[in-house]
């Protein structure tokens, strides 16, 4: 149970002063750090502001040697590929689901059981992934999902996946489509 805010003597009334629990005897060291503990709460409860015991957020640093940008231009430019909703849906679900290989184990029954819809429906969908060379089947119920476009480990492991699959990544190149603006036509 908490300790309830007490007013001493030599503070105003209209500022809270924080009573403290008996501290610990833990020698001098422990006594000065938990007033200062206590100073600092108090200065924090006059200004009105919070704490927090969770680390900072600390921003994205990469640290590896090179780093393969082509997954933000393609997402950049998602758009012109004018793909379907179950298409996002299925890609999104490759993006989550793929292994350091960029293998994703699924059946287009599990995806249809998933979502709610027929399979002929993950079907169309894959095709069109796989028209567009996000993906491509690997063998029965293992799909590949194209490294260029989204990774989700380290970038040495990326590099040497991108190098392992240097032949077929050519063969599996994503070009984005170009789209004519109607006005100008």
């Amino acid at each position: 149970m908490a300790q309830p805010l007490r007013r001493s003597a030599e503070a105003p009334a209209t500022t809270p002063r924080l009573a403290s629990a008996p501290l610990p005897a833990d020698g001098v060291n422990g006594m000065q750090t938990a007033t200062q503990l206590v100073s600092s709460l108090e200065r924090l409860a006059k200004r009105g502001g919070t704490f927090t015991t969770r680390d900072p957020v600390k921003p994205y640093v990469f640290y590896g040697k090179g780093h393969l940008s082509m997954s933000q231009v393609i997402e950049d430019n998602l758009w012109k590929f004018d793909l379907s909703a179950m298409s996002r849906n299925v890609l999104d679900h490759l993006k989550t689901h793929h292994d350091q290989q960029g293998l994703v184990e699924m059946t287009q029954s599990g995806l249809a059981k998933k979502y709610g819809c027929s399979q002929s429906k993950i079907s169309r969908a894959v095709s069109q992934l796989c028209h567009h060379n996000f993906t491509w089947r690997e063998q029965r119920g293992v799909y590949r999902l194209n490294p260029l476009y989204a990774y989700r480990w380290g970038s040495d492991k990326q590099l040497r996946l991108v190098k392992s699959l240097k032949k077929t990544l050519v063969d599996h190149e994503i070009t984005i489509p170009t789209v004519r603006n109607e006005a100008t036509r």
